[in-house]
């Protein structure tokens, strides 16, 4: 008789496991199980005592000891289990780190304003020689891309200066391709007076915000 109940609590526990095998993965094990454990051990243990008495007139010390220790471990295991599926909190799954930003554009040459004719996106020579570096450097490398942008100072209205930083940077296009830079290969930008670099409200200031920036990427 001990044997069957062993058997019966063991199918127990195997049945709970394997229809819960999912939800045994995905718990953290904790307080619930342990307080599901101590109850099913208690009810085990006695329901194992009461057995044995009702099968016996007069049960050996032994065999109700056996009885109600096959109760408590059966029990036991099995209320530990039922608790962990009850109420154990589920594991969480960390969330994956973000991908690394990406590398901050290399920045080839800068044009200042002085490189163009006032007010206008014609290059002078010095800002052509300056060019000179960023065709050199697609030359050496095929695989290299470039980004011209173009920026002004706050002077004058904003729809102005977007249209002259959007010139100057096809201005910068046009004479590195003309150098025999790929053209598909150089994209073009004009950011107006939205980036200043510096003070708008001093004569340096201005000076260093009117400038196109060719950047590799």
């Amino acid at each position: 008789m001990r044997g069957s109940r062993g058997v019966v609590a063991g199918g127990v526990l195997l049945s709970l496991a394997l229809s819960g095998c999912a939800a045994i993965q995905n718990r953290e094990w904790g307080t619930c199980a342990l307080a599901g454990g101590i109850v099913g051990a208690i009810v085990g243990g006695t329901a194992g005592g009461v057995a044995v008495n009702n099968t016996h007139d007069h049960p050996a010390n032994a065999e109700r000891g056996g009885a109600i220790g096959g109760g408590i471990v059966g029990g036991g295991a099995i209320g530990a289990l039922v608790g962990h599926l009850i109420c154990d909190p589920e594991k969480t799954t960390p969330p994956p780190p973000p991908p690394p930003p990406p590398p901050a554009p290399k920045k080839i040459v800068t044009l200042e304003g002085a490189n163009f004719d006032f007010n206008k996106s014609t290059l002078k020579p010095e800002g052509k020689k300056k060019l000179d570096v960023a065709v050199k450097a697609m030359k050496d490398d095929p695989s290299l891309h470039v980004t011209i942008e173009g920026h002004t100072d706050s002077v004058g209205s904003p729809a102005y200066n977007q249209k002259l930083s959007e010139r100057r940077a096809d201005s910068a296009k046009a004479y590195i391709v003309s150098q025999g830079g790929d053209g598909k290969r150089i994209s073009t930008i004009g950011f107006g007076e939205t980036k200043p670099i510096a003070d708008n409200n001093t004569d340096e200031g201005r000076a260093q915000n009117r400038r196109v920036d060719v950047l590799a990427k």
